[in-house]
């Protein structure tokens, strides 16, 4: 049986523990095992690594290891390279880091509209891994935010113009103020159990019929 000391000394170690990650891990050049980057993950306990044999079909293995975070330990970033990140951004979203001996102005920038979250050039110290891994998710959890609050604000813009297009037309066909049209549709929309844009997609539909 476990005493109230253990107990909490187990509690504060879990909390210590860095999250385990699951990495889809592609390293393309020959070095010494103390410079390649598996090597270095595995020293630091930082994850469950699965290596990918080549570049060609990431897209595939992203879909089928659905990582954490994809990692490229290269030394640049190959034309083919880059078209399967891009397929990824579209596709299947995941964080992706890059560590290249090789590197540019152009490049970096290329990397990052191909959705790099993480670009870091030469070799990389252990003890770096974990931070760099972790700003690379939070890059890209900040990102995914961000487009998803601009996706809700371009929802809300639509809803708000099919509502007003939908009011204009009850203003016009019922000789009604805009008060009036206003108070009508939420009450229908209420009746019926819809959503102000959902009735306004009726009325513009039925409108466009008869006209």
């Amino acid at each position: 049986m476990k005493t109230q000391n253990t107990a909490q000394l187990e509690k504060v170690d879990a909390l210590r523990s860095p999250k385990m990650k699951k990495i889809a891990l592609f390293e393309s050049f020959d070095v010494e095992s103390k410079h390649l980057l598996q090597e270095k993950l595995l020293s630091q306990s930082l994850s469950t690594i699965i290596t990918v044999a080549n570049t060609d079909n990431l897209l595939a293995e992203v879909q089928k290891i659905q990582p954490d975070i994809l990692v490229l330990s290269i030394d640049s970033l190959s034309p083919s390279a880059l078209d399967q990140l891009i397929k990824i951004n579209a596709e299947n979203p995941v964080p992706v880091a890059v560590f290249a001996r090789q590197s540019s102005e152009e490049m970096l920038k290329t990397a990052i509209c191909a959705g790099v979250d993480s670009y870091v050039v030469d070799d990389v110290q252990e003890h770096r891994l974990s931070t760099i891994l972790d700003l690379a998710v939070a890059r890209f959890e900040q990102f995914n935010n961000l487009a998803k609050e601009l996706e809700q604000t371009k929802e809300k813009l639509s809803e708000r113009k099919l509502i007003a297009r939908a009011k204009g037309i009850l203003m016009q066909q019922k000789n009604l103020s805009e008060d009036q049209a206003y108070t009508q549709m939420r009450k229908s929309a209420m009746d019926q159990g819809q959503s102000m844009a959902e009735l306004s997609r009726r009325v513009i539909s039925v409108f466009e019929m008869l006209d």
